[in-house]
């Protein structure tokens, strides 16, 4: 079932480091509140389905909700921003079934994360990232790997996507010439840096860093 994280008076959830949440097929988190994920280096946060293998659905970020994620260990699930607030630090997350991070509009800040898992890893995911409207994402010092798309670009002006590994997906970026605009620059592309109209990609580099 879907938990919701939601009160007139902004309540705020807080998951601790260490915890294990399973989801059931079905199950999922509408957050119109705020999620706070503390987990830690040593004792992350786990958020997986209840059976090995399976799938569960989604958090939903709507408008007026945050999501604040450290540490965090995602697998099954997807995260659909729909003009909320999410933040992701030290955090991974993978095979989802269909799109894994979804946005229509709102704000995502993640660093030192990825979505996707290690080259040569099978992953379920179709697109890490599918984007459209307008959000405002900033994505650095981060890995977007091993599905059929990295990204799916389809909306979004003014977007960072610096010092960001790309790797292991069958495409890496696509995007919409002319309609959104993100600097791609200090980063890794396997299969060669993207390019179009408003597209900014310089000091591409050579191999790919690895991030904490």
């Amino acid at each position: 079932r879907v938990v919701e994280v939601a009160t007139m008076n902004r309540i705020t959830l807080t998951v601790a480091a260490g915890t294990t949440v399973s989801f059931e097929a079905n199950g999922g988190i509408a957050v119109s509140g705020t999620l706070v994920i503390q987990g830690e280096q040593g004792s992350k946060v786990e958020l997986r389905p209840a059976t090995s293998g399976e799938f569960w659905d989604t958090i939903s970020v709507p408008s007026q909700g945050v999501v604040t994620a450290n540490y965090l260990v995602q697998t099954g699930g997807v995260i659909a921003i729909s003009g909320g607030k999410v933040t992701l630090v030290d955090s991974q997350m993978a095979l989802a079934r269909g799109d894994l991070l979804t946005m229509n509009g709102g704000t995502l800040d993640m660093s030192y994360s990825q979505i996707g898992l290690e080259p040569g890893q099978r992953d379920t995911t179709h697109c890490d990232l599918h984007v459209a409207n307008a959000p405002t994402i900033k994505i650095t010092h981060s890995n977007i790997s091993t599905s059929s798309y990295g990204i799916m670009f389809y909306g979004g002006n003014n977007s960072t996507f610096t010092y960001t590994n790309w790797f292991g997906n069958t495409i890496d970026v696509e995007a919409t010439p002319g309609v959104v605009s993100g600097d791609f620059s200090h980063s890794y592309f396997a299969k060669g840096a993207p390019t179009g109209v408003g597209i900014i990609v310089s000091d591409s580099a050579a191999a790919a860093t690895r991030h904490r």
